[in-house]
């Protein structure tokens, strides 16, 4: 029974898991400032979280007040699962923890927030071509979980369970020219996803009667909005403020605590 128990225990634990997964001067158009020697390519630090977001959205506004992206057009492709991890085997899974391509719709909105204007091609090309002066895409580069670590205290056949884990994803958002796709910026964002479980198990005999069950409660961070759309539009802003350098200096302080490393 115990082992049973177990089992269930973990298998909440997996449910909790497949969910997630439930500066160069330019301007609009223009070649960057000491193009024919090098391009700047700049990563952000790895924030321990990505919160809150409000200042997220207050960054992508204010970009958009200081009008740096006015007349600039992005091309938005499909956005990459590099990660070479799958699920296959939770209800709901689709062979992949984290969203395909369709999460470049996250650039499209941070990006159109920010003031700019966006070709998105995740549904093909355009069937006319509009002069555009950035490639922007991104890669989910990694996703690892960690140990989970589970307890199942019962004596005589009764006590408390629990389970607690978590996983780790990181992505990268690349700034490219768009007609030779030569990189201008990249930022990299980590995310990191935690979960926990606490219940009360039981298991006895009761004159004769077995008696089995499991009471547990799970805590985790919202998923798949939670673990995606912010970092993504946190890399968005980051790449965006250090190809434009007036809009990070007027809003580089909103986010600015979330590039520090916890």
């Amino acid at each position: 029974m115990k082992r049973t128990i177990n089992l269930l225990i973990g298998a909440g634990g997996v449910l909790c898991l497949s969910a997630f997964v439930s500066g160069c001067a330019s301007g609009p158009g223009g070649a960057p400032a000491g193009l024919a020697n090098e391009v700047a390519v700049t990563s952000a630090a790895l924030p321990s979280a990505v919160q809150p977001y409000p200042r997220i959205e207050q960054t992508l506004r204010c970009i958009a007040r200081t009008g740096v992206l006015r007349g600039s057009t992005f091309v938005v492709g499909s956005f990459a699962d590099s990660t070479g991890k799958i699920n296959a085997t939770a209800q709901g899974a689709t062979g992949a923890f984290v969203p395909q391509g369709g999460s470049a719709a996250y650039i499209t909105d941070a990006i159109a927030k920010a003031g700019g204007h966006v070709i998105s091609t995740y549904f093909g090309p355009p069937t006319r071509k509009i002069p555009a002066s950035y490639a922007i895409n991104g890669i989910f580069n990694s996703l690892d979980f960690g140990d989970p670590f589970a307890a199942d205290v019962r004596v005589a056949g009764i006590g408390p369970t629990a389970n607690i884990g978590w996983a780790q994803l990181s992505l990268s958002i690349q700034l490219d020219a768009a007609d030779t796709r030569l990189n201008r910026q990249m930022s990299m964002i980590q995310r990191p996803v935690r979960y926990s479980q606490l219940g009360v198990g039981t298991g006895r005999d009761f004159s004769g009667t077995l008696v089995t069950g499991n009471v547990a409660f799970q805590n985790q961070e919202r998923l798949q909005l939670e673990a995606l759309n912010g970092p993504i539009a946190l890399g968005v802003a980051d790449v965006l403020m250090k190809e434009f350098p007036a809009a990070g200096a007027h809003c580089r302080s909103i986010v600015a605590e979330l590039f520090r490393k916890g």
